[in-house]
């Protein structure tokens, strides 16, 4: 809401002055060159004050100069908007918009009235109006698997993730991203997630991602939004946004593979490309099934699996053949699970659980061996 001062127009603040300086405003006009209808209209607030009469004013008021009407003109009119557009914003449907747009999740825990809500969920949508949403944003170009959820939760989910990446390390400003290098290097992404801590494998990784010039944000999806990744583009930069809907170590590393295969495979600078939660196993975009091969065999091959043909699927088994692929006995479950082996309900002991409390932008060392 606006605040309880409210500023005058300019005109009556000029006209306080003139009474103490003992100038009739018919003198004025004569003093400055200017009609008594324009000088009218200024004075009661009907005229914008202009460069050109401050300017005048000052030779005339002479304790004033001119840059003083002159913002207070700027307060005075940014006023005047601000009350316009309150009012425009009230006739709409607050709780309407706050349902569609998920107020209650992105704003949780401030104490915020709705039209204040409103003004911020306009901000970080980074429209000047809800109107604005559909044209803003209807060009979206999606890679989707099914069942996307809530087309307004996953835009509001990508400007919250965008803005959490300009949050990031300012030295990455200065990186640029070379596909060629990254690919170079990519394998020590494997040593990071050897990491049974997740939240700091996952610091590692964005240390890594942002040497090569690349954002990685961690932030919760919004309800109806059933989004598991992203690749954006940020400050001219690639960005890769994880909503972690899924709190394992093996889903999680799954969703940045997958968003990296995207990144070296299907990224051309221009398009969004949003991943979502698939359930039924269906995929229905070429290029999500490309990256999801690419994220599944980044790990575990689809050959190396063969050796489960020949063993009996046991816990030492599992842990046997994690070791002598230098992965973690999670994501040989996760991968046998995924390929049939075995059912969703298996060996999930061996598994890794994120911690509720993880917070993202907490600082965490990165290992030495990855330095």
């Amino acid at each position: 809401m606006m605040s309880d001062f409210i500023l005058v127009p300019t005109g009556r603040i000029i006209k306080e002055y003139l009474e103490e300086y003992g100038i009739s405003q018919k003198v004025l006009c004569k003093r400055i060159g200017s009609s008594e209808r324009h000088v009218s209209n200024l004075l009661n607030g009907n005229t914008r004050i202009t460069e050109e009469f401050a300017l005048k004013l000052e030779k005339v008021l002479t304790d004033v100069p001119a840059s003083y009407w002159l913002n207070y003109e700027a307060k005075y009119r940014e006023q005047i908007a601000r009350i316009e557009e309150e009012n425009k914003l009230n006739q709409c449907d607050l709780n309407e918009l706050a349902k569609i747009y998920r107020f209650n999740e992105v704003f949780k825990g401030l104490e915020l009235t709705l039209f204040e809500q409103a003004i911020e969920m306009l901000k970080i949508l980074k429209i000047s109006s809800f109107d604005n949403f559909v044209p803003t944003y209807s060009d979206l170009k999606v890679a989707f698997m099914e069942d996307g959820g809530n087309f307004e939760s996953i835009v509001v989910w990508l400007k919250i993730c965008d803005s959490e990446a300009m949050l990031q390390n300012e030295s990455i400003s200065e990186v640029k991203f070379s596909k060629k290098t990254f690919l170079r290097e990519l394998d020590i992404l494997k040593k990071i997630a050897l990491n049974e801590n997740i939240e700091r494998s996952i610091k590692n990784c964005r240390r890594f991602l942002n040497s090569h010039g690349i954002y990685l944000t961690f932030v919760e999806p919004l309800k109806n939004s059933k989004v598991r990744g992203a690749l954006t583009l940020v400050n001219n930069k690639p960005a890769i946004h994880i909503s972690g809907r899924f709190k394992t170590h093996d889903h999680i590393w799954f969703a940045i593979m997958h968003e990296i295969g995207h990144l070296v495979m299907h990224f051309n600078n221009h398009e969004t490309l949003i991943s979502y939660n698939n359930e039924d196993g269906y995929v229905i975009n070429k290029i999500e099934e490309e990256a999801n091969f690419f994220a599944r065999d980044f790990f575990l091959s689809l050959d190396s699996l063969c050796y489960f043909d020949k063993y009996k699927i046991n816990d030492q088994s599992i842990l046997l053949f994690a070791k002598e692929h230098n992965v973690l006995p999670g994501m040989v479950v996760a991968r046998l699970q995924h390929d049939g082996y075995l059912s969703f309900e298996k060996f999930n002991k061996h598994k890794i659980y994120l911690n509720k409390k993880y917070n993202m932008n907490q600082e965490i060392k990165i290992e030495k061996d990855l330095q």
